[in-house]
């Protein structure tokens, strides 16, 4: 019985190591054969691989290399990928790719359509095209079906999530007269929702001017591949710690969040920015810049169109409306703006005062309403002395806060209210008229000013950053000049009454301005009273 128990032992091993023996050899035959068969697949699919991409970009392709493995999952690895849009090889490639892996099942690369789980990308440049030029009418009339329909119709496989981190793009503006539009992306992802759909993404980037970080998410695609620029794309971004000060002239710290919808080449952004410290390096008093904004905005090549935009500046209230041109605070393009103050909303002329005196205080305070075209051009001066402004103002409740110009307006209006002796200061005045800003130059054709008991119209001009006055103009008083003083010397001046008594007032004197704003001047034009 022992030795039957030994001859089975032995008969078991036997068996044990015969099947042992044909799983390895089964084992060997398949890696083998997965040898075979992976060296023999690599150059079937290289040309399935470009011929692909040249199908669904439309583009010529180029590919280094390209290494696969099938077990036990696909992984692939390719280095040197070049796209050339429409064959075009006189303008840079549309993508550049240095190394790019790729990740999928087996059961899902198979799937139709196929499904690669993850692509990561290694010194991604994309070139983005500028839109073909077309007549208007042959663009108004080409059949083209909706962007949905031929993406997933040209969709050979669908990439369930792509990291692109390190991207640059470069869009070149239809202008062939413009630098291109350059980003640098440090982090961006892509994944797929579903077939025919736009991929969502999330991105982190540096503004390269003013220089600040922007973060953005949303949805990008389908790729439109006859015409990129028209991809759509839809999203919201935040924009923080952007440096106005490499701007020449003006400073502070800009933080925006918005949402954008459109294609690449035409975007609807609406959105805020604040401005806590926004200020004129010609003045020395940081303002709270706010506004709430709905721009179209060409993203090939940066131009704005803003439609009317809601600032407040302080406690002041205006809107603005215009084209900036990318560029524009640089060194080439001009700014044309229309800007007004809201109806029923208050504006203060002090806020807008204070970003362009160096004084401790405003010269004035009180409200202001206005309308007027702004053009800054180009050129590498300060904004305050390139700013030219064309329009019309008017100034309520006006108080001086000096308190010697004060006490001269005062005054002024008890004089001209035959009350000589009244020395309250508590006077306010109104100020209306036209103005052009020109050179650091305010001129002023037709300006009006009234205090109780006098109308002044005068024509000159404000240097801003001296605040030297020169103005000319009349004073129409109601006193006569007898009743403006008292005593003997009242009694003596009733001769020369008839003199100034003219148009309906009492007292008609021709005046000069002259001096500062801090210490202005005061005096009658004799030359002009006997002519």
């Amino acid at each position: 019985m022992l030795g039957s128990m030994g001859f089975h032992r032995r008969a078991g091993g036997r068996w044990l190591r015969i099947l042992l023996a044909t799983a390895c050899g089964f084992l060997v035959a398949v890696l083998a054969l997965a040898v075979i068969l992976a060296l023999r697949f690599q150059p079937v699919a290289h040309d399935y691989f470009v011929s692909t991409l040249e199908r669904r970009y439309k583009s010529d392709v180029e590919l280094g290399s390209l290494q696969i493995s099938v077990l036990p999952a696909i992984h692939a690895t390719g280095d040197n990928l070049v796209l050339w849009f429409n064959g075009r090889h006189d303008v840079p490639p549309m993508v550049r790719i240095r190394r790019f892996t790729l990740d999928a099942s087996l059961l899902n690369f198979f799937r139709n359509p196929k499904h690669i789980g993850s692509l990561r990308l290694e010194g991604l440049q994309i070139h983005l095209p500028p839109r073909p030029a077309q007549p208007p009418s042959a663009a108004s009339t080409e059949p083209r079906p909706p962007a949905v329909v031929r993406s997933a119709a040209t969709a050979a496989f669908i990439l369930d999530e792509v990291i692109a981190d390190g991207t640059t793009v470069e869009i070149t503006p239809k202008d062939p007269s413009k630098n291109p539009l350059m980003f640098d992306i440090q982090k961006l992802s892509l994944r797929t929702i579903g077939m025919g759909l736009p991929m969502t993404f999330q991105a982190e980037l540096n503004n390269p001017k003013p220089p600040g970080f922007i973060h953005c998410e949303g949805q990008f695609g389908p790729w439109d591949a006859a015409r990129p620029v028209d991809t759509a794309i839809s999203g919201k971004y935040t924009f923080r710690n952007a440096d106005l000060s490499v701007f020449k002239g003006i400073s502070g710290n800009l933080a925006s969040d918005g949402t954008f919808t459109g294609q690449l080449d035409r975007m609807e952004v609406a959105g805020t920015t604040d401005i806590p410290d926004f200020a004129l390096t010609s003045g020395i008093h940081p303002m709270a810049l706010h506004t709430d904004f709905q721009a179209t905005v060409d993203g090939t090549d940066g131009n704005t169109i803003l439609h009317p935009v809601r600032a407040r500046l302080g406690k002041s209230a205006f809107e603005v409306a215009g084209a900036i041109e990318r560029g524009a605070l640089e060194t080439r393009k001009t700014i044309l703006l229309d800007a007004k103050t809201v109806t029923g909303s208050p504006a203060r002329l002090e806020d807008f005062l204070r970003l362009s005196v160096k004084s401790a205080e405003p010269p004035m305070t009180g409200g202001i309403r206005f309308d007027t075209k702004v053009k800054l051009p180009p050129g590498d001066t300060p904004v305050i002395d390139r700013l030219q402004l064309d329009g019309t103002f008017g100034l309520n409740g006006v108080k001086f806060t000096s308190a010697d110009v004060q006490g001269k307006i005062a005054s002024l209006s008890h004089h001209a209210q035959g009350d000589p002796n009244d020395h309250d200061s508590n006077v306010t005045a109104e100020f209306q008229g036209s103005f052009h800003l020109h050179n650091g130059q305010l001129g002023l054709p037709d300006l009006g000013f009234t205090v109780p008991g006098a109308r002044v119209n005068i024509q000159g001009s404000y240097i801003l950053r001296s605040g030297v006055l020169d103005f000319r103009g009349t004073a129409k008083l109601d006193a006569t000049v007898s009743q403006m003083t008292t005593g003997l010397k009242s009694k003596m001046l009733k001769l020369v009454d008839p003199l100034f008594r003219r148009d309906g007032a009492g007292t008609v004197i021709p005046i000069v301005i002259s001096g500062t704003r801090g210490q202005p001047s005061f005096r009658l034009d004799i030359g002009r009273v006997f002519r």
